[in-house]
Formats: C-alpha cells, sequence, structure tokens
C-alpha cells in the first residue's frame, strides 16, 4: 500500500466555495442555453370577421365561437368545426400551424391567421 498517496488524501479538502461557485456558473449557463435554444417563438392566432378582431397565442388553448364558425386553438394547432356554410371549405382546410398559413371563410368574411417567425424564410428578388 502507498501511504503516502492515503496521507495526501486525508490533507485535501473534498470541496471548496470556490469549487461550488464554479459549478453553479456552469449549471446557470447551461440553463441559459437550453432556454435560448428551444423557447418557443412569439406565434399568435389573428382572427378577424366584420364586427370581431382578437389576437390570441397559439400555444393557448381556446375555443372561440363566431356567429358562423367555431375556432378551436391548442398546442400549437388551429382548426375551424361547426361552420354554417354550404361548402364549408374553412372546416376543409384542416389544421393550421406554421406562421403565414391562415383559413379563409368567405361568405362570411372571417379570416384566421397565423402571425409569427416562420421557420421557412423565402427570399424573393433582388
Amino acid at each position: 500500500m502507498n501511504f503516502e498517496n492515503i496521507e495526501k488524501l486525508k490533507k485535501s479538502k473534498p470541496i471548496t466555495v470556490l469549487d461550488i461557485i464554479l459549478l453553479v456558473v456552469i449549471a446557470a449557463a447551461i440553463g441559459a442555453s437550453f432556454g435560448a435554444v428551444y423557447r418557443r417563438p412569439k406565434t399568435t392566432v389573428l382572427i378577424t370577421a366584420p364586427s370581431f378582431s382578437r389576437e390570441l397565442s397559439v400555444y393557448d388553448d381556446a375555443v372561440i365561437e363566431l356567429d358562423h364558425i367555431t375556432v378551436h386553438i391548442e398546442s400549437g394547432r388551429v382548426w375551424v368545426t361547426d361552420s354554417v356554410c354550404h361548402d364549408k371549405v374553412c372546416e376543409h382546410t384542416g389544421i393550421i400551424s406554421r406562421a403565414g398559413e391562415s383559413i379563409v371563410c368567405l361568405p362570411y368574411g372571417i379570416v384566421i391567421t397565423i402571425n409569427g417567425r416562420s421557420d421557412i424564410q423565402w427570399v424573393i428578388g433582388r
């Protein structure tokens, strides 16, 4: 057995205050980097009708009942149900979830648009 190593181990300090401070700083840096990478961009749903206008977060669950349609917002997705139109184009549009997508009910002038930063960037012309 090596008694020198055992004596050195007995005399060493296990954790110092500087070690704790360093661990806290490292943990804070890791937490901040996860927050920056995985934060949700500000994305909203704008619902406009002739006598109605409302903007909601796409991440807040809600059911908006208008005179002619019902708009559902859930988990970042938006769709229309219970349309009284004869063609039901707004219902058949399906679920929208990306910035720039929209649902339109032309007979009643209702437009539902997702506003925010798109994950697809377009550059047109110069």
